[in-house]
């Protein structure tokens, strides 16, 4: 069988001495596929609510997009919404690319997520964290976190956040206000968010901030209580089908329709499994989703939910760009999850949670990486580095028991893995 890794895919046969399931069995969720017609349908929701709200002629308005890590068929999307809003509203706009935390992206990509043709015609921004002259303090939580956002967003008269829904191993759920914060916040606001994926008491990860979960969530609590701040946003919300069709699409105030798409995410990417397995074989699904290290930690946090204690788990994410934050590494010092914990009790840095959690991680399980990312850098994570597919099922197999059962996982990046132990 083909697994993707990157742009590319590597071929695995599987061992006959494991009792094998390559799940899912089949793509969900095919026939629910609806495509441009109902998009078209939730774009005119959308403008019918900006005309009653009264949008004028020469107004302005900031579309908030995600970034090439959060791919939601953004160009057909801006393609279909884009002459609606000109047309029928007459507004001027902007788009800003919501990339929270993450690094910003050489032109070519950006131009080629947007479609070139949107880009050359309209002014198209990437949101940067950590530059201040761009941000500016609204307002605070009532958790305490100080709420920095692009200033760009309070310049215009409209806001309408445009994005995917998908599970979210922290958060809950991506998307929604999600767009917002940390999609356009300050890279304090994320950082003190971010940070409340610890516990405060034990320093380990949260057991609230987990997928699915928004009703008890610190994190996602916290962050929605941006959507309060601007009362006026709007948003334009899709699923994808695991075939990566639009297979429903909404429109309107951001928490509402975050929660009336979430049924249909659970619905495609909640995936049953039954028992865990002794070893697990994970693609994280190729790029964009194994781009860097950090995005491919969504991976190997669901193949980690389909083995047994002290199984095994091979990943496939090529890791094209690194690591994907120059702070990240600095976190791996040896300590043991406890210890890392106590220390991100009093020094947190963003995706000081994610080291943290991977660390956890490899103290339950052993982790092979098969990636193009520096065999020292993964060691030191814990992880046990390997070249190829085949390099990693020789390391993998003298481990295995009599009798071993295996799953195959090649989009685990989507999918949430559920078990009955």
């Amino acid at each position: 069988m083909e697994l993707s890794y990157g742009t590319t895919t590597l071929s695995f046969q599987p061992d006959p001495g494991v009792a094998w399931r390559t799940l899912p069995e089949e793509e969900l969720g095919a026939a629910a596929a609806a495509g441009p017609e109902i998009l078209r349908n939730a774009i005119a929701m959308l403008l019918g609510q900006m005309e009653e709200g009264g949008a004028a002629a020469g107004e302005s308005l900031l579309l908030v997009v995600p970034d090439h890590t959060r791919r939601c068929r953004l160009d057909e999307v801006l393609g279909l919404l884009l002459p609606g809003l000109e047309t029928r509203l007459s507004l001027r706009v902007r788009i800003l690319v919501a990339n929270g935390s993450h690094v910003l992206q050489p032109e070519p990509l950006v131009r080629e997520l947007i479609g070139a043709e949107i880009y050359d015609r309209y002014p198209v921004n990437q949101h940067d964290c950590r530059e201040g002259k761009q941000l500016a303090q609204i307002g605070t939580t009532t958790a305490g976190t100080p709420v920095i956002v692009n200033r760009t967003a309070l310049e215009v008269d409209w806001i309408v956040t445009v994005g995917g829904i998908l599970f979210h191993y922290f958060a809950g759920f991506g998307g929604g206000p999600k767009m917002l914060l940390p999609g356009i916040a300050g890279e304090e606001t994320i950082r003190i968010n971010h940070r409340r994926t610890l516990d405060p008491v034990t320093g380990q990860f949260h057991p609230d901030c987990r997928e699915g979960n928004i009703e008890t969530n610190p994190v996602y609590l916290d962050l929605a209580e941006i959507v309060r701040l601007f009362p006026a946003a709007l948003s334009l919300q899709l699923v994808l089908s695991p075939q990566g069709e639009i297979a429903a699409a909404a429109a309107g105030p951001i928490l509402p329709v975050q929660r009336e798409l979430l049924p249909l995410v659970r619905r495609f990417y909640t995936l049953p499994i039954g028992e865990r397995a002794d070893v697990v074989i994970a693609s994280a699904g190729g790029h964009p989703a194994d781009v860097n290290l950090i995005q491919s930690h969504k991976s190997i946090h669901h193949a980690y939910q389909a083995v047994k204690s002290g199984g095994t788990v091979i990943v496939l994410a090529e890791c094209s760009e690194g690591v994907g934050s120059a702070a990240f590494m600095d976190y791996f010092t040896g300590a043991s999850a406890a210890e890392m914990g106590r220390e991100l009790l009093a020094n947190y840095l963003i995706n000081g949670h994610t080291a943290l959690t991977l660390k956890s991680k490899c103290e339950g399980a052993r982790i092979i990486l098969v990636s193009a990312l520096p065999p020292e850098l993964v060691r030191r994570t814990g992880m046990v580095p390997a070249t190829s597919l085949a390099e990693a099922w020789q390391l993998a197999r003298p481990e295995l028991p009599a009798g071993a059962t295996g799953l195959i996982l090649p989009g685990a990046a989507r999918y949430l893995p559920i078990s009955q132990s």
